[in-house]
Protein backbone atom coordinates (compact mmCIF):
# COMPACT_ATOMS: atom_id res chain seq x y z
CA UNK A 1 0.00 0.00 0.00
CA UNK A 2 1.15 3.60 -0.72
CA UNK A 3 1.93 5.54 2.18
CA UNK A 4 2.23 9.92 1.13
CA UNK A 5 4.64 11.81 3.35
CA UNK A 6 2.32 12.92 6.20
CA UNK A 7 3.71 16.73 6.41
CA UNK A 8 2.76 16.52 2.72
CA UNK A 9 -0.58 15.12 3.66
CA UNK A 10 -1.35 17.52 6.40
CA UNK A 11 -0.61 20.60 4.81
CA UNK A 12 -3.34 18.78 1.44
CA UNK A 13 -5.20 18.23 4.34
CA UNK A 14 -5.58 21.77 5.75
CA UNK A 15 -5.69 23.58 2.40
CA UNK A 16 -8.56 21.60 1.08
CA UNK A 17 -10.68 21.46 4.32
CA UNK A 18 -10.03 25.89 3.90
CA UNK A 19 -11.37 25.23 0.57
CA UNK A 20 -14.50 23.35 1.07
CA UNK A 21 -15.33 25.77 4.28
CA UNK A 22 -14.87 28.90 2.10
CA UNK A 23 -17.10 26.72 -0.87
CA UNK A 24 -19.40 26.30 2.10
CA UNK A 25 -19.76 30.01 2.67
CA UNK A 26 -19.78 30.59 -1.01
CA UNK A 27 -22.92 27.94 -1.31
CA UNK A 28 -24.73 29.72 1.37
CA UNK A 29 -24.26 33.15 0.50
CA UNK A 30 -24.75 32.99 -3.75
CA UNK A 31 -27.31 30.38 -3.31
CA UNK A 32 -25.60 28.61 -5.64
CA UNK A 33 -23.07 25.61 -6.14
CA UNK A 34 -21.37 27.19 -9.09
CA UNK A 35 -21.03 30.58 -10.26
CA UNK A 36 -22.43 29.15 -13.81
CA UNK A 37 -25.44 27.23 -12.37
CA UNK A 38 -24.53 24.22 -14.06
CA UNK A 39 -25.79 22.13 -10.99
CA UNK A 40 -29.08 23.59 -10.52
CA UNK A 41 -29.50 23.44 -14.02
CA UNK A 42 -29.55 19.67 -13.83
CA UNK A 43 -31.44 19.83 -10.31
CA UNK A 44 -34.11 21.01 -12.13
CA UNK A 45 -34.30 19.29 -15.37
CA UNK A 46 -34.06 16.20 -13.23
CA UNK A 47 -36.33 16.65 -10.50
CA UNK A 48 -38.81 19.53 -11.79
CA UNK A 49 -38.66 18.56 -15.37
CA UNK A 50 -37.75 22.38 -15.88
CA UNK A 51 -35.74 24.10 -18.43
CA UNK A 52 -35.72 27.75 -17.12
CA UNK A 53 -35.78 28.55 -13.37
CA UNK A 54 -38.84 29.88 -11.87
CA UNK A 55 -39.34 32.55 -8.75
CA UNK A 56 -39.92 30.58 -6.11
CA UNK A 57 -38.09 27.21 -6.74
CA UNK A 58 -35.28 29.72 -7.32
CA UNK A 59 -36.29 31.15 -4.05
CA UNK A 60 -36.07 27.69 -1.99
CA UNK A 61 -32.86 26.40 -4.01
CA UNK A 62 -32.03 29.29 -2.36
CA UNK A 63 -32.96 28.76 1.16
CA UNK A 64 -31.71 25.07 1.09
CA UNK A 65 -28.14 26.53 0.19
CA UNK A 66 -27.81 28.53 3.06
CA UNK A 67 -28.07 25.67 5.84
CA UNK A 68 -26.24 22.98 3.89
CA UNK A 69 -23.78 25.78 2.64
CA UNK A 70 -23.11 26.86 6.52
CA UNK A 71 -23.12 23.27 7.84
CA UNK A 72 -20.33 22.38 5.24
CA UNK A 73 -18.11 25.16 6.22
CA UNK A 74 -18.37 24.55 10.04
CA UNK A 75 -17.77 20.69 8.80
CA UNK A 76 -14.33 21.74 7.02
CA UNK A 77 -13.36 24.17 9.47
CA UNK A 78 -14.20 21.38 12.36
CA UNK A 79 -11.65 19.14 10.28
CA UNK A 80 -9.33 21.90 9.62
CA UNK A 81 -8.17 21.98 13.06
CA UNK A 82 -8.20 18.43 13.85
CA UNK A 83 -5.84 18.28 11.00
CA UNK A 84 -3.95 21.09 12.43
CA UNK A 85 -3.71 19.74 15.76
CA UNK A 86 -4.06 15.94 16.13
CA UNK A 87 -3.50 14.58 12.17
CA UNK A 88 -0.13 16.70 12.26
CA UNK A 89 0.56 14.74 15.09
CA UNK A 90 -0.44 11.63 14.19
CA UNK A 91 -3.27 10.89 16.74
CA UNK A 92 -4.92 7.55 14.85
CA UNK A 93 -8.58 9.18 15.95
CA UNK A 94 -7.87 12.34 14.09
CA UNK A 95 -7.17 9.98 10.81
CA UNK A 96 -10.75 8.16 11.62
CA UNK A 97 -12.10 11.15 12.60
CA UNK A 98 -11.98 12.25 9.15
CA UNK A 99 -12.06 9.24 7.08
CA UNK A 100 -15.12 7.62 8.37
CA UNK A 101 -17.82 10.76 8.03
CA UNK A 102 -16.56 11.18 4.55
CA UNK A 103 -16.91 7.63 4.21
CA UNK A 104 -20.35 7.66 5.16
CA UNK A 105 -21.61 10.82 3.16
CA UNK A 106 -19.89 9.52 0.17
CA UNK A 107 -21.89 6.01 0.33
CA UNK A 108 -24.89 7.62 1.45
CA UNK A 109 -25.25 10.39 -0.92
CA UNK A 110 -23.83 8.09 -4.00
CA UNK A 111 -26.70 5.16 -3.10
CA UNK A 112 -29.50 8.23 -2.71
CA UNK A 113 -28.03 9.59 -6.17
CA UNK A 114 -28.25 6.48 -7.85
CA UNK A 115 -31.36 5.55 -6.28
CA UNK A 116 -32.86 8.40 -7.86
CA UNK A 117 -31.17 9.01 -10.78
CA UNK A 118 -29.43 12.26 -9.78
CA UNK A 119 -26.31 10.95 -11.48
CA UNK A 120 -25.61 14.80 -12.33
CA UNK A 121 -25.12 14.86 -8.31
CA UNK A 122 -22.26 11.68 -8.48
CA UNK A 123 -19.89 14.00 -11.45
CA UNK A 124 -20.67 17.29 -9.69
CA UNK A 125 -20.10 16.51 -6.19
CA UNK A 126 -19.25 13.35 -5.39
CA UNK A 127 -16.12 11.96 -7.83
CA UNK A 128 -14.30 15.75 -7.14
CA UNK A 129 -15.01 15.20 -3.27
CA UNK A 130 -13.39 11.42 -3.39
CA UNK A 131 -10.55 12.66 -5.79
CA UNK A 132 -9.79 15.30 -3.20
CA UNK A 133 -9.78 13.03 -0.16
CA UNK A 134 -8.22 9.97 -1.61
CA UNK A 135 -4.91 10.67 -0.73
CA UNK A 136 -5.87 11.30 3.09
CA UNK A 137 -6.96 7.24 2.80
CA UNK A 138 -3.64 6.54 1.82
CA UNK A 139 -2.02 7.75 5.31
CA UNK A 140 -3.34 5.35 7.24
CA UNK A 141 0.57 3.76 7.96
CA UNK A 142 1.85 7.07 8.98
CA UNK A 143 -0.20 6.61 12.39
CA UNK A 144 1.81 3.57 13.99
CA UNK A 145 0.76 4.34 17.72
CA UNK A 146 -2.42 1.87 18.67
CA UNK A 147 -5.71 3.02 18.53
CA UNK A 148 -6.70 4.49 21.64
CA UNK A 149 -3.42 3.96 23.54
CA UNK A 150 -2.95 6.70 24.98
CA UNK A 151 -3.65 7.47 28.26
CA UNK A 152 -7.16 9.27 29.53
CA UNK A 153 -6.87 11.22 32.68
CA UNK A 154 -9.92 11.15 35.36
CA UNK A 155 -10.75 15.19 35.26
Amino acid sequence: MMVLNHKKATKYLRVASLFFSFAGIYWAVSGQFDPFGLYKSAFLEQFLGLESIQKEVDLTFTFLLGPLGATCAGYFLMQYFIATYAYSKKEKWAYFAIVIPFTVWFTIDTIMCLYLGAYFNIYFANLPALAAMLPIYFTYRNFDTEFGSAEISDR
